[in-house]
């Protein structure tokens, strides 16, 4: 696999070498991002309406479109004979480096694998590497027309060299099926004409696990529209808005539920999970668009706004933000008729479709839209299906969709957060720290699975918002999905967004299989208990606290008795408390993001200062004899005594003793200090006199 490195010279956007960051209208910054002339008149771009790129060729029409960790889209799935342009994936393939622009990048590659893969499903593995292809058509040889029968193979695209090549075959052949990644690094493959009666399970060692127990016969073959529900089950629904639920261990069990869809619904219809366990579904046989909520024991259906107008074959396209784009389609399956090249933006915060800026292509069947790094959409395809003069034109092209949330309110490009440094790898569950730069501060962080496309379905995206907090400066920590069902493993697109809602060029995460899918998060902190001391004595309290992830603690109090202060990085509580009093402490563990507390009362008592009862008189003595001296303390706290004789020899050490003995060598009267100290560093002083013969 390529380096996931941004452009040295970019801050991390992957076309700022082509895009100036402030000052242009739509089309100085379309002319800057493609290079030469526009093709047609373009509005000026805003926040209001975003701006569509100019048409740009494409080795082939990107039938299937898969956004690869590395920055890059593989496209496949029409192909040139005697000067037609036919659907079948047998002969080419396409690797666009995102990184080289529109004006370049491509790989066209000759497909050896002898498997026509046009109407297969596919999707990056989770464990990264390459990108699985289930199935697809069947080539007769023909110039003008294939099959359209299922085959049983199985492909697999190499990151690291681009090759492609056969893996072993299903249980099943698949044409139109659905392949999604489970919470356990498994692959479930679901439908497609002769595999309709039983799902089966790609392992991760690459062997097939046909779920012969789960009976999804009565099913609609083309294309269902299955995810990873919350509760770790495959809920789905086929194009008939027949629902249901998969349990794809062993040799799974199917359910059929209750609940069907009665509006929006179809296989020219699309839809998208924009939260977990929400999903929107719009288009195909109505102008209507409803809410899925699958978090709770059953689906429950409710209805948001309606689009402008009736789409069919329209792509449904999870952006940065949270938000869905809908792109092509018209009144009519597969016809001009009632066209609909305008973008529309779905609000989940209002339930409203807002209309923005006009493309240029009519996109309908076998079309395609794909959010990239840079948070613009590539929308291309449409055609490959015996066009004639009633029928759309092959679409051997695309067109970049750009978003309001990339303009200024003038017009002219917005500033944009930079993620200056965040880790390539994110456990389910733990907290990461997130710097970041350019228009700050952050206001929200969010995580956009790389889609995988194909006939008005995304099979691989999902959006999933991240909780944060500021650590300092342009630190974040953020805490990283919760549950393996919520974010199953794979790549995942991380993005920030400043307060007026501009993203950030994504940051290409992986999310591996998670070694316990719902782990706690909450740091487990010991209560330190209720305690009590006297003021001006020392004290040393260390605060004990783990993490279920293993994430790195920081520690907080508050109400600590004066003199004592918390240590944030190893839990130390030290210092001499100066006050006496009863004090309500409580004390946090955290990981940036989730906190354990505890609260306890300490206690600090007065009590009363060092006294030093006087040195007695000492009767006089012979010289050479040997004195006694011995000091009397009250209220001490490890009381410490030194000496001084005042006969030349030197003042003693401290020392813990109360009693010393001293020999006067020679007669004369002699002033003997006594300095008493303690652990508060009080001082008290006794002098007495010797008279020596």
């Amino acid at each position: 696999m390529k380096p996931l490195q941004a452009n040295p010279t970019s801050g991390n956007s992957i076309w700022s070498t082509r895009i100036p960051r402030f000052g242009l209208g739509a089309a100085a910054a379309l002319t800057l991002l493609f290079g030469g002339s526009l093709v047609a008149e373009q509005a000026r771009a805003d926040n209001v309406n975003g701006a569509w790129s100019p048409v740009t060729p494409w080795p082939l029409i990107p039938i299937h479109a898969v956004l690869l960790p590395d920055q890059r889209v593989l496209t496949y799935g029409s192909t040139e004979l005697s000067g037609q342009t036919v659907q079948s994936g047998s002969f080419q393939y396409d690797v666009w480096d995102i990184t080289a622009g529109l004006s370049g990048g491509h790989l066209t590659l000759p497909n050896v694998t002898a498997t026509d893969l046009f109407c297969s499903s596919q999707l990056v593995l989770p464990g990264g590497g390459g990108v699985f292809i289930a199935g697809g058509d069947v080539w007769n040889a023909s110039t003008t027309r294939v099959l359209n029968s299922a085959n049983p193979n199985t492909n697999y695209f190499n990151f690291a060299d681009n090759t492609l090549s056969r893996q072993n075959n299903m249980n099943r052949g698949r044409w139109y099926s659905t392949s999604i990644a489970l919470p356990n690094g498994e692959v479930y493959i679901q439908g497609g004409s002769s595999g309709t009666d039983r799902p089966e399970v790609r392992q991760t060692n690459g062997a097939f696990r046909l779920l012969s127990n789960a009976n999804t016969g009565g099913l609609d073959f083309m294309y269902p529209r299955n995810w990873v529900a919350p509760n770790g089950l495959i809920f789905g629904y086929d194009s008939n808005g027949k629902m249901y639920t998969v349990n794809p261990a062993g040799t799974g069990t199917y359910t059929l539920l209750p609940t069907t869809l009665t509006g929006s619904k179809g296989n020219d219809s699309s839809a998208a999970m924009y939260r977990p366990g929400r999903i929107l579904q719009f288009g195909g046989n109505s102008n209507q668009a409803q809410i899925i909520d699958i978090t709770g024991a059953a689906p429950v259906v409710t209805s948001t706004g309606n689009l402008a107008l009736k789409r069919v074959l329209v792509n449904a396209t999870v952006l940065a933000d949270g938000r869905v784009l809908a792109t092509g389609g018209s009144g009519v399956w597969n016809s001009l008729t009632g066209a609909t090249n305008y973008a529309e933006i779905w609000n989940p915060s209002t339930g409203v479709w807002t209309k923005h800026a006009t493309g240029d292509r009519t996109r309908l069947y076998h079309s395609m839209a794909l959010l990239l790094p840079d948070a613009s959409v590539m929308v291309g395809g449409g055609g490959a299906n015996s066009p004639t003069s009633s029928l759309p034109q092959n679409n051997k092209n695309i067109e970049i969709y750009y978003p309001p949330y990339l303009y200024g309110p003038g017009g002219g490009l917005a500033a944009r957060p930079t993620l200056t440094s965040v880790q390539s790898t994110l456990n389910i569950g733990e907290t990461f720290p997130l710097d970041y730069g350019g228009s700050g501060p952050i206001s929200r962080v969010a995580l956009v699975k790389t889609g995988s496309v194909t006939h008005s379905w995304n099979m691989d995206q999902r959006f999933v918002e991240a909780t944060f907090s500021v650590a300092s400066g342009n630190r974040l920590m953020v805490q990283a999905p919760t549950r393996a069902a919520d974010a199953p493993p794979g790549f995942y697109m991380l993005f920030a967004l400043n307060p007026a809602g501009v993203p950030s060029v994504g940051k290409m995460v992986q999310i591996p299989v998670a070694g316990t899918p719902n782990p706690s998060v909450t740091p487990t902190l010991t209560p330190p208990g209720n305690r009590s001391g006297p003021a001006g004595t020392p004290v040393s309290l260390q605060l004990q606290a783990t993490d279920p992830n293993l994430d790195e603690l920081g520690y907080g109090a508050s109400g600590l008795p004066p003199g004592l202060a918390v240590d944030p990085l190893s839990g130390l509580i030290s210092g001499t408390p100066t006050t006496p009093g009863s004090f309500n402490v409580n004390v946090a563990a955290s990981d940036g993001v989730n906190a354990a507390n505890a609260s306890f009362v300490w206690v600090i008592t007065a009590i009363a200062p060092l006294v030093l009862e006087p040195l007695p008189a000492q009767n006089p003595r012979l010289a050479g004899s040997t004195a006694t001296f011995t000091a009397a303390v009250s209220s001490a706290i490890n009381p410490q005594y030194r000496w001084f004789f005042d006969d030349g020899t030197p003042e003693t050490p401290w020392s813990s003793a109360p009693t010393i003995h001293h020999t006067f060598t020679a007669p004369g009267v002699y002033y003997v200090t006594l300095t008493v100290t303690d652990s508060r560093g009080q001082q008290q002083f006794s002098t007495t006199a010797v008279t020596v013969h």
